[in-house]
């Protein structure tokens, strides 16, 4: 195969062309939430199909793309992943929170996670686990509900309205279908539950994620007040200690700040600058259930 080399204007080194156009075409499939056709990534990334194939075809022989073999939509294959976490480890602020859920878990001796914000929302990229087993859903890439996981609530409390909302709006909607009480399924309940979280400075589930598993998560803050991480540890309901000021909660508390403040957290320095601390999002009239259901799915 002869390589073609691109040589920008200006003082820019010349590069492979045909890498650039491939790895564009791993940030269109990247883009999208779900598996996809051949012809509507090939239209998104502004190529005729037959060139986009042959692209798909190198990526799923080198792991980078899976294809489904019923469907014959393409994905992201583990090998795309194993970079986008190698490169997230790579971080300063990763490395710190690594070390915090290692240090958690063998204090608790309950399985932790760590949680950074993905292009789909709250996504796990490490996991502890624990002496005892306890049965989860969940592994490195896993993108995590914003409402029913503390991780997620943990975000939703702390992350800007712009960032959070379109997803909350889905899954509202998508527990509204579900009908079940412990969930979220208004504005009026989500913006209560986000007020609660940011208000205690710890997301909390009692089994509404997955039956019997208990969790409790912290943000990880960084020198502009933002909330680049979130830890997290969970357990069995009936030995996990649960309690919003109960040990758990507060060595999670206390490691959450600790890594805050090596990455140059100052709450005091941001105390005066409210843009640094977003907003709960606004409810939207007549889309909630009464005061008594809106507090039974908190408990």
């Amino acid at each position: 195969m002869v390589e073609t080399v691109r040589r920008p204007n200006g003082d820019a080194q010349a590069g492979i062309e045909t890498i650039e156009t491939g790895m564009g075409l791993l940030m269109v499939l990247a883009e999208f939430n779900s598996p996809q056709m051949l012809k509507t990534i090939a239209a998104a990334a502004g190529m005729p199909p037959s060139k986009a194939h042959r692209y798909l075809v190198s990526f799923i022989r080198t792991g980078f793309v899976d294809r489904d073999p019923e469907t014959g939509r393409y994905r992201l294959g583990p090998a795309s992943m194993q970079l986008g976490l190698s490169a997230l480890g790579n971080t300063d602020a990763i490395h710190l929170a690594t070390q915090a859920i290692v240090e958690l878990r063998d204090k608790l001796d309950e399985t932790t996670a760590l949680a950074v914000w993905g292009s789909h929302g709250p996504t796990i990229v490490r996991i502890e686990e624990a002496s005892r087993a306890v049965t989860i859903n969940a592994r490195p890439g896993t993108v995590l509900p914003l409402l029913s996981s503390s991780s997620g609530q943990v975000f939703a409390a702390f992350l800007a309205e712009s960032i959070t909302a379109p997803i909350m709006r889905n899954e509202i909607r998508a527990n509204q279908k579900r009908g079940d009480t412990r969930l979220a399924c208004s504005y009026e309940e989500a913006v209560s539950l986000i007020a609660d979280v940011r208000r205690r400075g710890l997301g909390r589930v009692t089994g509404e994620m997955m039956p019997g598993v208990h969790a409790l998560a912290a943000p990880v803050f960084d020198h502009r007040g933002h909330a680049v991480a979130v830890i997290a540890a969970m357990g069995p309901g009936e030995m996990f200690d649960s309690r919003w000021n109960g040990e758990t909660a507060k060595l999670i508390r206390g490691i959450a700040e600790r890594v805050s403040t090596r990455l140059g957290y100052s709450p005091d320095r941001l105390r005066h600058h409210p843009q640094s601390h977003p907003t709960v999002p606004r409810a939207e009239p007549g889309s909630g259930r009464s005061d008594d259901v809106r507090k039974a799915h908190r408990t």
